[in-house]
């Protein structure tokens, strides 16, 4: 087996990870590495770049769902901060009744976070393992 450079080891990888969701057969694959390296894998060399493929993409979902309660926090944080600019805002509403254009601009912008808010609630279910998917 040809030994590869980084870069030509990232490359074939790519284009076997491509390649195999297009469902291509192993020949085209094994083919269209060649025509861009000009070096040839042989099909157990194709099953084992698919394997550690199959490998890191375990890896990185195990990452994402240990790292899922950070993620959450931060979200909720958001969300806080959103309703604390919702109370400023209705305050700078309730102070300034006699200044249309302040009230208008506030107005503005409550609606704003209104709408952000209302998104970010529609994502929440999707958030954990037990939200609907």
């Amino acid at each position: 087996m040809p030994k590869f450079t980084a870069s030509e080891r990232m490359l074939i990888q790519n284009l076997v990870c491509n390649l195999s969701i297009k469902r291509i057969p192993d020949n085209e694959i094994i083919k269209e590495v060649y025509e861009h390296t000009k070096k040839t894998i042989s099909k157990v060399t194709l099953f084992n770049i698919r394997k550690r493929i199959k490998k890191e993409s375990s890896k990185w979902y195990t990452q994402l769902r240990q790292g899922e309660y950070e993620y959450i926090h931060e979200f909720k944080e958001r969300i806080n901060e959103i309703v604390d600019l919702q109370r400023q805002h209705h305050e700078i509403i309730s102070k300034n009744q006699h200044n249309p254009s302040v009230v208008q601009a506030s107005l503005i912008a409550l609606h704003k976070l209104n709408v952000t808010l209302s998104n970010y609630f529609d994502i929440v279910p999707y958030l954990t393992s037990t939200g609907l998917r």
